[in-house]
């Protein structure tokens, strides 16, 4: 089973780290992230979906599991954030449905028991 909740921990450790011994380049890199995440002619939820599916698409199980948490944070509903992956299965095959059933769901599993 993919533990997501673990998966993020980690991945907000690690990026703390980084932010720790890498100032200059972290501080760019998430101004960077943050004004591309920026509500504008998309929201703020429709960009998490993409991410989604861009995760699923990569099968980059920290995309997965820090842009579930916060497609859900955002307000999206797991038939949308589902509809976003299917996207990715269309695009990205075999490996991409693996992806979709062995991850995306334990994660959305996971978050969504503790709302």
């Amino acid at each position: 089973m993919f533990d997501a909740k673990a998966r993020l921990d980690r991945f907000q450790k690690g990026v703390g780290t980084l932010s720790t011994e890498l100032p200059d380049t972290m501080s760019k890199l998430f101004e960077f992230i943050g004004a591309a995440q920026k509500a504008g002619a998309l929201t703020s939820r429709e960009k998490e979906l993409i991410a989604i599916a861009i995760g699923i698409y990569t099968r980059c199980e920290d995309c997965i599991a820090v842009h579930t948490y916060q497609a859900l944070q955002a307000g999206c509903t797991r038939a949308e954030i589902l509809e976003a992956a299917a996207m990715a299965m269309g695009f990205g095959g075999g490996p991409s449905v693996g992806a979709t059933a062995s991850l995306l769901l334990d994660a959305l599993d996971q978050f969504e028991a503790k709302s």
